[in-house]
């Protein structure tokens, strides 16, 4: 079992917007490997940093990467020997100050490209299920779902993503079982683990949360955010024409 860090998060520290990271995650051949491709630290006003350190965490397996000063930090991938096969991918991208483990600023719950890219609060991973093609599950922590696919169908979050068929047919009922979750518990938009999706209702016309009337009122509810979920990728317009290329070959 790999050790847990034993880093300390002391209040005070800068926190990193996570849109100036980014993680890539090889899941292609034998064991998993990551890079930190990029790490945006302009514009901020930081005290000397002598270490980028990454904690890379999945299922109940955690390791611990140091990369180096953040003018020259090593951008290949790192093999990650002793991490879970299976669950959900945690990033945390720490700035050390020299000569102790003092954090001077990290960026917490990073996702790496490709899982998920398509909505804010849906995430894409691996998993042995047998025979069963995929299936959902409502992160309450993160404030999103996870479609877990497949291994023995999709090799990476990327190859699922790629997939019009998969994704005009599955993405809508992930949203449709984020909406429901939502709907048993409206509490959650006041949170701020779930504030994307609250922005994303929003901005799709959807300003007010579930109703705790009745179960009808709540079903209508969630019939809405999946229209317009699909309304923005025109999923029914990607899955005809996709038909009709296939179909012309």
């Amino acid at each position: 079992m790999p050790r847990l860090s034993t880093l300390s998060n002391p209040t005070g520290i800068l926190e990193l917007d996570k849109h100036r990271v980014t993680l890539v995650v090889d899941e292609g051949s034998g064991a998993s490997a990551f890079s930190l491709a990029r790490l945006d630290l302009s514009g901020l006003e930081l005290p000397a940093i002598s270490n980028v350190v990454v904690i890379v965490s999945r299922g109940n397996t955690e390791e611990r990467h140091e990369l180096g000063p953040p003018s020259s930090w090593d951008k290949g991938f790192r093999v990650l020997n002793e991490i879970a096969g299976e669950g959900t991918w945690r990033f945390r991208v720490l700035l050390v100050e020299p000569g102790s483990a003092r954090l001077v600023a990290a960026a917490e719950n990073v996702r790496p490209e490709g899982q998920g890219d398509t909505s804010s609060f849906i995430a894409l991973e691996a998993a042995d299920l047998g025979q069963r093609p995929w299936e959902v599950q409502v992160i309450e922590l993160d404030g999103r779902a996870v479609i877990r696919f497949n291994k023995e169908v999709y090799r990476s979050p990327a190859d699922a993503e790629a997939d019009r068929f998969f994704t005009g047919m599955v993405l809508p009922e992930a949203v449709r079982s984020v909406a429901a979750w939502v709907a048993r518990n409206p509490e959650v938009l006041e949170e701020t683990a779930w504030l994307p999706f609250a922005q994303w209702l929003a901005l799709h016309g959807i300003p007010d949360g579930p109703s705790a009337d009745s179960e009808e009122r709540q079903a209508e509810w969630c019939n809405d955010v999946v229209g317009a979920f699909c309304d923005r990728f025109r999923f029914a317009d990607q899955l005809r024409d996709l038909r009709t290329k296939t179909g012309d070959e």
